[in-house]
């Protein structure tokens, strides 16, 4: 059982369901933020024998009620799969990287995979503070000394940086402090790792010393040891990392003006629409941007305003259209609803339509939109309805019936009404009628 108060209940039944399948499990990096990781605060890098792969998703996760999740290419790796948790108590996610190799490497890629799985499994021990199963301080340390060197960035003229992350330099050394060099110096030997003559004064000078050059000198010769377990050559590797770091890059800048881009994990089997309805003042788009916040942390999500002058932001970034010129401003606004005069709604429930279509296709690839207001075809005039029915038979009527008809296939999948009293709506809203 898991000894921290602070684990979440979620982290007490993912413990609990994999003990008790008898799956060969370990938290396999970064075990100085164990902790945090429980607390649902940062990622669960769990490390899965692969004898038992199919049993632990099919029988396990699934079981535990997780949601798979697809990365997105510059995140996505073979042996490396990502799913997702909820804890009810708190409403923190449980983020699992699940790992059946030892992966890591260059950023976008992780081009090394170390072929050490059973060795790994026979020197676990119990993290006192969790309880949970972790490796040895000694296999870790090695293990660390590699992924330095392997995370190191590099350019078409070798490495960019030889510089040490200040809280991986702490954890090494936090994770030296606690090995024995003789255990150490064993288990380099079974995973047939050449260990420096002055092995011994170079951990003591690291320790005593904080000696950067030390940590690489250990870091660089482990990993030049490493090169034929890469699973894609230097080269190839460091250009398709460049390739997604340019097209990050592009894709921010240019996603106000080609549409929403879909850049976090998605839910496998396909997203959810989430609408907020209700009075002015009721709490609608302050609810809604903090549903978005929450949910952006772990997933891909965006919002969707589908009042007087909507929008959709994707990715903290606003998609810009033409139809925005008419909803741009308050005076802009006004002009051209003067200018166009019925046609003027016409224009607007157009708008909405084409950004739910958006909004559906997010949808379908597993994203999740958060709508704040819904069209609806219950009330006339009045919360967000239609606007031109006095003459039913009108032209503009007619064309706006049948936008508001093309909204009904496109629905969100769940709606909160919140309820608010006019009194409290009338003081956020103090130019609104009570």
């Amino acid at each position: 059982m898991l000894s921290i108060s602070s684990a979440t209940s979620e982290s007490v039944n993912l413990f609990n369901g994999l003990t008790q399948r008898g799956i060969r499990f370990a938290h396999w990096k970064s075990n100085c933020r164990l902790v945090q990781s429980l607390e649902g605060k940062t990622d669960l890098d769990l490390l899965i024998h692969p004898e038992v792969r199919r049993v632990f998703l099919s029988e396990s996760l699934l079981e535990l009620g997780y949601k798979k999740l697809l990365s997105p290419p510059w995140g996505a790796y073979p042996d490396v799969e990502d799913w997702l948790g909820f804890d009810h108590e708190t409403g923190n996610f449980l983020h699992l990287h699940i790992h059946f190799a030892l992966v890591t490497g260059i950023k976008h890629v992780k081009h090394l995979y170390l072929p050490w799985i059973d060795v790994f499994f026979k020197n676990l021990v119990t993290d006192s503070s969790t309880g949970w199963p972790i490796p040895k301080p000694e296999m870790e340390a090695i293990i660390l000394f590699i992924r330095i060197s392997a995370k190191m960035p590099y350019s078409l003229w070798g490495r960019k940086s030889k510089d040490i992350p200040p809280s991986t330099k702490k954890e090494l050394i936090d994770l030296l402090s606690k090995s024995d060099i003789d255990l150490f110096i064993d288990l380099c030997s079974e995973l047939r790792l050449t260990v420096p003559a002055n092995i011994r004064s170079s951990v003591f000078q690291i320790i005593t010393e904080h000696d950067d050059a030390e940590i690489l000198a250990i870091s660089e010769d482990f990993y030049e040891q490493v090169r034929p377990y890469y699973r894609k050559s230097l080269l190839a590797s460091f250009l398709q990392s460049t390739y997604y770091k340019l097209f990050l890059i592009f894709a921010r800048y240019a996603m106000p003006y080609f549409g929403p881009i879909s850049l976090r994990k998605k839910i496998v089997g396909g997203g959810k629409t989430i609408a907020l309805i209700g009075s002015d003042g009721s709490g609608k788009s302050t609810l809604s941007k903090d549903l978005v916040k929450w949910l952006s942390y772990k997933l891909d999500s965006h919002y969707l305003y589908l009042g007087k002058r909507p929008f959709m932001i994707s990715n903290g970034k606003k998609i810009w259209s033409f139809t925005s010129f008419f909803y741009g401003g308050k005076y802009r606004a006004r002009i051209t609803r003067k200018v166009l005069n019925h046609y003027f709604f016409i224009f607007l429930i157009k708008k909405k339509v084409k950004l739910l279509r958006s909004a559906s296709k997010l949808k379908a690839n597993g994203s999740v939109v958060v709508c704040d207001r819904f069209p609806q075809l219950i009330i006339e005039g009045i919360n967000d309805g239609m606007i031109l029915q006095n003459n039913r038979e009108s032209k503009t009527a007619k064309l706006e019936r049948n936008l508001f008809y093309q909204t009904v296939p496109l629905e969100a999948d769940l709606v909160f009404k919140l309820n608010v009293s006019p009194e409290v709506a009338s003081e956020r809203k103090p130019k609104h009628d009570f």
